[in-house]
């Protein structure tokens, strides 16, 4: 009895043996007739690639992250696949296809021993094949009729989850299919993802370069630069330019680090908040991160890498429940849809997070690549809403510049009017006052004249003398009222002719109260005045003689007019009369005569020198001819 019950559990042992290999295996259907059977899969440390352990393998299963069963092992090792055709006794009679999803980093491929594919460096530094699926056309005649076997050998660190990916043997046509579908999503989605990152900072670049004012467009082009330069790893299939793998990961998680710095400045910014003092503490702790990033010894990498990634991946949270916040009380549009869109890349983010740690990734692709539509989305949502919302403004600010612009053509319209009045009333005021300073400067002096030669008749004068005298005064009248202080009347050829006429007039008046003149002018004009500087130095001219006849008491007159410097005129009207006070004059205003002269000299440029004392009483006008005049 006891041996029956031993036979019987010995075979009951020997089925279930033999269960768990045929469970082990893994079968692949390459066409209706035939099926791939594909033995368990061996893993073996190596620390050569010429050198295959004969001893120490172990089963795994693909794909292999060998630092779950290797912890801190870098290095070399060998996976053996043994499979061999099952076709209904039939012999394989089309190619089909062997293919590999990755090798982490750099691997070969030996095909029953001989080399079917190589990567360019096994040796650091060592080439990246972790994000590039292969597959090999395997023809009738290459495949032995029993046991066939595949040995490949890759090299890698433990901390970059060194490893080989799934395998699978198709049919040529469902390979390649196979082969473009994981292109697409290992390869062709990062690429749209950095062609999307790099126009989008190129562009807010051009418009932070033409309003430097607008620096939410810097920090947002600066975070898609690290944006690309992070997920470039994805896409190099070689380690250049850094010198090996460690370095190039270490320059990639500062590459990730610095774009969460910049893309959470970039979200402060956008909703118009700075925080001087914690950004700065933010930037100083991100340079001792990266210190600690490329000075951290091989063996402590993983779990230094990992807490720095869940601290930066802390402070985007951290600005996205602050923006949350603030979207909430602010209920801006373009806060809203910058929160959806910050949603969408945490929920990606987070997802592949989940399948970075755990082993549901096999089966499962990452979301990441899809981030740049989604952002891409945003942008044009934002810069809609925002084009909408400045379309708007400028249409208000139309419709508010039209309304003022009326109202100040009608304020300009009625200043205008009433300037052009107050205009009028000025140049009346002006024509008066210059009348009453032409009445009293010319026909004041005729009638001085007039009176003296009256005064000092020895006899009653005859009519025909008083019709002579008021024929003079008439003359001058006429004088005043033609000429004026017009800019057209006419300059005469020299200054000879044009003192001629007053110096008729007054050295009869002076012969006959027995006042001795000289007069001494050039015979042709310096610099030619214009008509009206030669009239305001006619009006100082008569104006003095006039002062001299009636109040001065004189002897000898004597007038000049010389050039003594470049573009300068000088009228000099001297006598030896009894002189006066010219300061108090000048101060209190007590000569109408002097106060006219000035006036008239300073609007023509001219300046008026008085000095005086007993015996000696000189006027001068001097007057600068500019070449406009």
């Amino acid at each position: 009895m006891t041996r029956l019950i031993l036979r019987i559990f010995g075979m009951f042992a020997l089925v279930c043996i033999h269960m768990q290999t045929y469970a082990a295996s893994t079968y692949y259907s390459i066409d209706p007739y035939c099926t791939i059977q594909v033995q368990p899969i061996q893993f073996v440390k190596t620390n050569s690639i010429h050198h295959i352990p004969t001893s120490g393998w172990k089963e795994v299963e693909l794909p292999d992250n060998w630092a779950i069963h290797e912890p801190n092992y870098n290095g070399g090792a060998w996976y053996k696949i043994l499979w061999k055709p099952d076709c209904s006794s039939r012999t394989i009679s089309e190619s089909f296809a062997f293919s590999i999803e990755y090798i982490n980093s750099a691997g070969t491929v030996y095909f029953n021993r001989n080399v079917l594919w190589r990567d360019k460096n096994l040796i650091e530094p060592l080439s990246k094949s972790w994000n590039m699926p292969r597959y090999w056309v395997l023809t009738p005649s290459s495949i032995k009729a029993g046991e066939n076997e595949f040995l490949i050998y890759a090299n890698g660190y433990a901390f970059q989850k060194a490893g080989l990916g799934a395998i699978s043997f198709h049919n040529v046509q469902a390979a390649d299919a196979q082969y473009q579908q994981q292109i697409w999503n290992r390869r062709t989605l990062f690429e749209i993802n950095i062609i999307i990152s790099l126009v989008l900072g190129l562009l807010c670049f051009s418009i932070w370069i033409f309003r430097r004012s607008e620096t939410t467009f810097a920090w947002f082009a600066l975070s898609c630069i690290l944006w690309v330069l992070f997920i470039s790893n994805i896409l190099m299939t070689e380690t250049k330019p850094f010198p090996n793998n460690v370095i190039s990961a270490q320059a990639n998680l500062s590459f990730f680090i610095l774009y969460m710095v910049c893309f959470c400045t970039y979200l402060l910014r956008f909703i118009r908040i700075e925080f001087p003092r914690l950004e700065r503490c933010i930037w100083g702790l991100t340079f001792i991160v990266l210190i600690i990033i490329f000075f951290t010894p091989l063996q402590w990498i993983t779990p230094v890498f990992i807490k720095i990634f869940i601290l930066y991946l802390l402070l985007f949270l951290s600005t996205y429940f602050y923006l949350a916040y603030i979207t909430i009380k602010a209920k801006k549009r373009e806060y809203i849809f910058l929160l959806l869109c910050l949603t969408g890349i945490l929920i990606c983010a987070l997802f592949d997070s989940l399948l970075l740690g755990s082993n549901l990734h096999k089966n499962i692709k990452p979301l990441s690549p899809y981030t740049s539509p989604i952002i891409t989305v945003f942008v044009v949502l934002i810069l809609g809403v925002k084009l909408a919302r400045n379309t708007r403004r400028v249409e208000k600010f139309n419709q508010r510049l039209e309304e003022k612009v009326h109202q100040v053509s009608q304020d300009l319209y009625a200043s205008v009017n009433e300037k052009h009045k107050l205009e009028l009333e000025n140049v009346r005021l002006q024509e008066r006052i210059q009348l009453s300073h032409d009445l009293h400067d010319g026909l004041g002096s005729s009638l001085v004249r007039s009176m003296i030669i009256v005064d000092q008749a020895e006899h009653n004068m005859t009519n025909q003398q008083f019709l002579s005298i008021l024929k003079l005064l008439r003359d001058d009248l006429r004088q005043i009222i033609d000429s004026g202080s017009s800019l057209e009347s006419r300059v005469p050829g020299n200054p000879v002719l044009w003192v001629a006429p007053v110096r008729h007039r007054f050295s009869q008046l002076m012969d006959e109260l027995d006042i001795e003149s000289k007069w001494s002018f050039p015979q042709n004009w310096g610099y030619v005045p214009n008509a009206l500087q030669c009239l305001t130095l006619i009006r100082v001219l008569e104006e003095s003689l006039t002062n001299i006849v009636k109040h001065s008491q004189a002897k000898h007159v004597f007038v000049s007019m010389i050039f003594p410097y470049e573009r300068q005129l000088i009228l000099t009207i001297e006598d030896d009369g009894v002189g006066f006070d010219v300061k108090s004059n000048f101060q209190n205003g007590m000569s109408i005569g002097i106060r006219s002269m000035k006036m008239r000299l300073e609007r023509v440029g001219a300046e008026l020198q008085v000095s005086s004392e007993k015996g000696r009483t000189v006027v001068q006008a001097l007057l600068e001819i500019r070449e406009d005049k």
